[in-house]
């Protein structure tokens, strides 16, 4: 007869875990916003203003959330001139820096672990991804592995390509990831690397001339669960709600709701099992 021992199986599977938050534009002031074919859009050339005083502005979405991949998607309609320093919308922090992208498809980078730009040659166009008063859906992608843009769902760049220009000095992307887990404020139409592009009359030398909508702030991680083996011990276990914000170490202190329960074991594994506290 065959003796039968207990062992914690060695798993190789992947949790993913969640979140996303849509601007709603229709809270947003009437000064900053119009119908197009029916639909209500944030015009980004209203918002333009000084980045120690932005007209428009939000808690950074992605704030104290937990997540290795963060995405953020929209619609563009690029109106009138393309402004390739200017900001259809800036995540900013005093301390920190700040990342933006613009309406002349650039992506720009000055914070935690360097500097990069992506798709700007000599302080001007490169490659416009967008076009002009035709619809356009852009994503935005960022890893620990590195970034890219997508265009109506097609890959345009990434921190590898050599169609564009890409310059900078930044090599560990995990830096964006901690960034975007850090960083104060989210603000449209203000915020480039350079400065606020005013003019002495006060008006803008790089506003956006661009309606945007369907603003979705996203992020998602993954976890492998493996090597738990009988001889690995339980050191550390950390809840973190659905919507990716960590919610401490203690379950006793947890409110009423669904949690992420993260283990780590002795060897470096971890563990994510969904549980539900009820009261």
């Amino acid at each position: 007869m065959k003796k039968l021992y207990s062992f914690v199986i060695a798993l190789l599977v992947s949790f993913a875990v969640s979140a996303q938050t849509t601007i709603d534009i229709s809270a947003i002031s009437a000064a900053y916003t119009t119908t197009i074919d029916g639909n209500l859009v944030l015009d980004v050339a209203t918002t333009a203003s000084k980045l120690a005083s932005p007209l428009l502005s939000y808690t950074n979405p992605f704030k104290d959330k937990s997540f290795t991949e963060a995405d953020i998607s929209f619609d563009i309609y690029n109106y009138d001139a393309v402004h390739p320093l200017g900001a259809l919308f800036t995540l900013y922090d005093s301390s920190l820096g700040r990342l933006y992208f613009t309406n002349g498809s650039y992506l720009g980078y000055n914070a935690n672990g360097g500097y990069f730009d992506a798709n700007m040659k000599n302080y001007g166009l490169d490659t416009d991804f967008i076009g002009s008063n035709t619809w356009t859906n852009l994503k935005l992608q960022f890893t620990n592995t590195g970034y890219a843009l997508y265009v109506n769902n097609v890959l345009a760049y990434d921190e590898n390509s050599t169609d564009v220009t890409i310059a900078g000095t930044l090599t560990d992307y995990s830096n964006i990831i901690s960034f975007l887990q850090n960083a104060s404020t989210l603000m449209f139409g203000t915020g480039s690397w350079w400065s606020d592009n005013t003019k002495t009359d006060g008006t803008y030398y790089d506003y956006q001339s661009s309606y945007i909508k369907n603003i979705t702030f996203s992020t998602s991680s993954s976890t492998a669960v493996s090597q738990i083996t009988a001889n690995s011990e339980l050191v550390s276990i950390e809840f973190i709600t659905i919507s990716g914000i960590k919610a401490g170490t203690d379950y006793n202190k947890l409110l009423p709701g669904i949690y992420i329960q993260k283990s780590v074991y002795t060897n470096g594994a971890t563990k994510n099992t969904k549980i539900e506290k009820t009261h």
